[in-house]
């Protein structure tokens, strides 16, 4: 089992690793405390109490893993939205409590290491890093638990029932083999339930809500995870390769409209809204195999080149210590940045920070060190960090790298069977949130 990683997490994490100054390391405030008291009633769900200091430390925690920055009329929404989210956790986990399924502290203990070890920190400063947001390890902690618990969960109640018999695994590679000449998507979603007539026009407007968060640069994955009421939520939405066709007919329309890393919703399908966002695409299997000509071209190392600025300020007094630290930090900026627009989205999360467009730049009038990086490097790569009079900076190129389309390759029969038993495991797992939903008496202070 994987769980989502959490990414906004990521530099403010190096930042607290590397133990720079304050103004370089300080996080993304946290939401503003609601206007209501914190032991106050948030919502009630089957006489279980949500209270305001639940919701605040969610909404919290929301926002200093997603990279997003509410402003004050924005928070009230966003609240709403992390409600719908640990309302359906409460329901979970009182079908769990009922059905005596638990996730034993070393469960939760390998989940939360596992998403340090792939932030490259410890338990303890990923844990340190959500504390500096003003969130409990415990509000972490607990939601980690519910996601393992929820899978559980559907696994104890549906996992008999999930079969894919041979027919069925014969049938679907020969879909794909008459297939094969369609593109495939590599595709993460996020999915809102219409549960009910009546929460059409809510259940869009949160979707329309998720899909401006991503525009603000919020992660899909972290999204994911926090509200999607698919079985994938625990993967950050990954759904992994899908054919066209393989997906409703609205949801496979919009993927073909779009680029890799570009999101579309929300989109209105079967049991609900959907919002994908789609990582990779392969060409049909006929597409025509690249050749050395087809290689993209060496660029002229002497033509201009459109190049952004991050930089991490020191004072003229730092010691080498520090500057190592800064160094540390830049690296790891440097290793999660695609675009210049992602450096810019850096400084949001890195307060003291600062990005600049340099603008289109001749080589010949770049420091000959920097100039020398810059011929070595590809359209949208950032050379590696360096140390100026200002302080530490990643010097990136903002030209746009070529699109790399590789071809359909057929799956194994081990991974058709296991994707058609992730698609019966969805199926049951939204029926059996949905069926918790419409048996469940819910109050809610927020509307």
């Amino acid at each position: 089992m994987s769980l989502s990683r959490l990414k906004g997490i990521l530099v403010a994490a190096a930042a607290l690793g590397a133990g720079l100054p304050v103004a370089a390391q300080t996080p993304a405030p946290a939401p503003a405390p609601a206007t209501q008291s914190t032991l106050g009633l948030a919502a009630s769900v089957n006489q279980t109490i949500i209270s305001n200091y639940d919701l605040d430390q969610r909404t919290a925690l929301f926002v200093a893993t997603s990279g997003i920055h509410p402003s004050k009329d924005e928070l009230p929404q966003l609240r709403a939205q992390v409600l719908r989210s640990l309302e359906d956790e409460t329901l979970e986990m009182q079908e769990a409590e009922k059905r005596r399924i638990t996730a034993a502290p070393a469960e939760v203990e390998k989940a939360l290491a596992g998403i340090a070890a792939d932030n490259k920190i410890s338990s303890e400063q990923l844990l340190a890093t959500v504390g500096q947001a003003g969130v409990t390890p415990a509000t972490f902690v607990n939601q980690l638990r519910a996601q393992i618990v929820w899978q559980k969960l559907v696994a104890a109640r549906y996992g008999a029932d999930v079969r894919v018999s041979d027919q069925q695994i014969d049938d679907a590679i020969a879909r794909l083999k008459q297939g094969a000449d369609k593109p495939q998507f590599l595709v993460s979603e996020i999915y809102l339930a219409v549960d009910k007539p009546e929460d059409e026009t809510s259940v869009r407007a949160g979707a329309e809500r998720i899909v401006q968060q991503t525009k603000q640069g919020a992660a899909f994955q972290t999204i994911a995870s926090q509200f999607s009421q698919s079985p994938s939520a625990a993967t950050g939405g990954d759904i992994g390769w899908v054919l066209e066709g393989q997906l409703p007919d609205e949801v496979d329309h919009a993927l073909l409209g779009l680029q890799p890393g570009q999101v579309a919703g929300p989109i209105r399908a079967e049991g609900g809204y959907y919002i994908v966002q789609l990582r990779d695409r392969l060409a049909p299997a006929s597409s025509k195999p690249a050749t050395p000509a087809d290689a993209p071209k060496p660029s002229d190392p002497n033509a201009p080149v459109p190049l952004g600025r991050f930089l991490i300020p020191l004072p003229k007094t730092a010691d080498a210590s520090l500057k190592d630290r800064a160094m540390t930090m830049a690296t790891v900026v440097q290793g999660r940045v695609h675009v210049c627009s992602d450096l810019s989205e850096m400084t949001k999360q890195l307060a003291g920070t600062v990005y600049e467009s340099l603008g289109t730049v001749k080589p010949a009038d770049l420091d000959p060190t920097i100039r020398d990086a810059l011929a070595k490097s590809s359209p949208g790569e950032a050379v590696n960090p360096f140390i100026s009079s200002a302080g530490v900076e990643v010097i990136m190129r903002c030209d746009a790298a070529a699109p790399k389309i590789g071809t359909f390759q057929m799956p194994t029969r081990d991974q058709v069977q296991q994707q058609l038993a992730m698609q019966q495991m969805s199926v049951y797992a939204k029926a059996y949130l949905a069926e918790l939903r419409r048996n469940a008496v819910v109050f809610s202070s927020i509307k």
